[in-house]
């Protein structure tokens, strides 16, 4: 059975929904989101949907999940549960709309070919598109949400500061991501977060590369990039290294970079706007002439999802970082055909200052 705590937290974010869909004069809400639906109900299974309505909710999934969702979903009053393989059928045979005239959805979480199947389902409650009324909720994680996002990044640090003691030149990137995997499993983490980054030499230009053969040779830039899995919450870390003493040019970057980081971090409070934060760290890299070279945005949040509201950067010029939720903040600098760099920490959002989770050292560290 859930939690005490557990169930706390779902009846009060529910209850924030609620009052969201009451703004907006909807009678129910569909949500298909799974992460969503494991922020609001506790469930962890990989199929599920729910119709939200004002005082009821109707939580749909198929039978490979019976045990599981009498041990994982917070009942709240007025749930009832409804085991089918054929989802909208079920609901129609329910009369979810029946009882409801105005139903929302989001559409950017709903396909062409689900709609109207929903529609369907539904009637003769009319469907609405309402947008995201689920990540200003889903944003500011609980207490138990942080401890298990803040293990998870001690075990990313400890395990980046393992991998410092054996790396070496003549070492492929697939060498040291496939340590990193096993390491982190060692010290508790359920899964990798993502696939692992791992790229030297002038493939650490490269944000987004995915860990090659190519040999680490002395002299090179490594940027590493993974994170890990407690408890379905994500850590999500990136640092930057050398083999061997590295070249004055790759000082300079650097420490450019570790400025703008360490000013979007004192930046980081409660309340700061997305586009703010973001402009904290690139104002910084952009006045050292490599503004060009910062190509993606500060950060964004995190929780079961490894990339969650909100999106810290200057295109978000509305969203809020708010109170307790947890965010990344990641500048980076890309010098193609060179190298590139990046520091990347977890950061808890307080109204007083950030805690910030990522314990390794983010020094330009010399093996």
């Amino acid at each position: 059975m859930p939690s005490v705590s557990l169930t706390a937290a779902a009846a009060a974010r529910v209850a924030d929904v609620r009052a969201s869909m009451r703004s907006h004069k909807i009678d129910g809400l569909v949500i298909t989101d799974l992460p969503s639906i494991r922020y609001l109900f506790g469930f962890s299974g990989s199929s599920a949907v729910v119709i939200l309505g004002r005082k009821t909710a109707t939580f749909i999934t198929n039978d490979l999940y019976t045990v599981q969702v009498e041990q994982e979903v917070v009942k709240l009053p007025g749930t009832r549960i409804v085991i089918d393989r054929n989802v909208w059928s079920a609901v129609k045979q329910a009369g979810v709309g029946s009882s409801m005239k105005v139903v929302g959805y989001d559409a950017s979480r709903t396909t062409v070919a689900a709609l109207p199947v929903m529609k369907k389902a539904l009637a003769p409650a009319k469907l609405v598109d309402v947008g995201d009324l689920l990540s200003p909720v889903t944003q500011v994680k609980t207490k138990a949400e942080i401890t298990s996002i803040s293990k998870a990044a001690a075990i990313a640090s400890a395990a980046y500061e393992r991998m410092l003691g054996i790396v070496s030149a003549g070492m492929t990137e697939h060498q040291v991501a496939t340590y990193l995997a096993a390491t982190t499993r060692e010290l508790g983490s359920e899964k990798d977060a993502f696939d692992i980054i791992v790229v030297a030499g002038a493939r650490s230009a490269m944000p987004h590369g995915r860990a090659s053969h190519a040999k680490i040779k002395r002299g090179d830039v490594v940027t590493v990039d993974f994170g890990c899995t407690v408890n379905g919450l994500h850590s999500d870390m990136t640092r930057t290294f050398c083999v061997g003493v590295p070249r004055k040019d790759v000082v300079d970057v650097f420490a450019v970079l570790y400025d703008a980081h360490l000013n979007a971090l004192d930046a980081a409070v409660a309340g700061v706007g997305a586009a703010a934060l973001d402009a904290a760290a690139r104002s910084i890299i952009e006045r050292a002439g490599y503004g060009e070279c910062f190509k993606h945005s500060l950060g964004h949040g995190l929780g079961y999802e490894v990339h969650e509201h909100p999106r810290i950067s200057w295109a978000n010029k509305d969203g809020v970082v708010l109170e307790n939720s947890v965010i990344t903040i990641e500048p980076g600098i890309y010098l193609p055909g060179r190298f590139g760099m990046r520091i990347e920490d977890d950061v808890l959002v307080r109204r007083n200052g950030s805690k910030i989770l990522t314990t390794a050292p983010r020094e330009l560290v010399v093996v």
